[in-house]
């Protein structure tokens, strides 16, 4: 117990990092950045789910390990399945989610309609999130990456309301 009386617990958190760059081969393989690997190893995670998501205004992917997409799943299903915006979310969101498993040369299979969804191409990029990380094709990323730090320098008080 804290010096306040609150029990406090140890939480482990997978917790991904960094941005990384890889090609995209002709079949839509692309290696799983090697630290976003060592994160799922230290929770027993062979496979990741990938789906689409908007970000920024701009289509990219989201990932998860399946450890972290199981949580996610229970707490929808404590949710009303009547309610309209969790219908939402199960078309937009759920529905295109699929499970890659990772090969043994780190490397996983990111179905043509998830990279034609994100216009991934040639290179895409691996960025971290509070959450997950996401899957850019780089160009895109640039770009996005490019709008953030140009918005910080007209605004250095721009992540002050994020409080933490």
């Amino acid at each position: 117990m804290g010096k306040s009386g609150i029990k406090w617990e140890a939480v482990s958190i997978a917790c991904f990092r960094g941005n990384f760059a890889h090609s995209v081969d002709e079949k839509g393989r692309v290696s799983l950045p090697s630290d976003f690997r060592r994160v799922l190893d230290q929770v027993g995670d062979e496979t990741v789910v990938i789906t689409n998501y908007i970000s920024e205004g701009a289509r990219c992917l989201e990932g998860f390990g399946l450890s972290a997409w199981k949580q996610f799943e229970s707490k929808l299903r404590a949710k009303s399945r009547f309610s309209p915006k969790l219908q939402r979310l199960e078309n937009f969101y759920l529905s295109r989610a699929t499970e890659c498993g990772i090969d043994s040369q780190g490397r996983i299979l990111l179905p043509q309609y998830l990279r034609s969804y994100a216009g991934i191409e040639k290179e895409a990029a691996f960025t971290s999130s509070i959450h997950g990380f996401r899957i850019w094709d780089k160009r895109v990323w640039d770009h996005i990456f490019e709008n953030a730090e140009s918005s910080l320098m007209n605004d250095p008080e721009i992540f002050s309301d994020v409080d933490v």
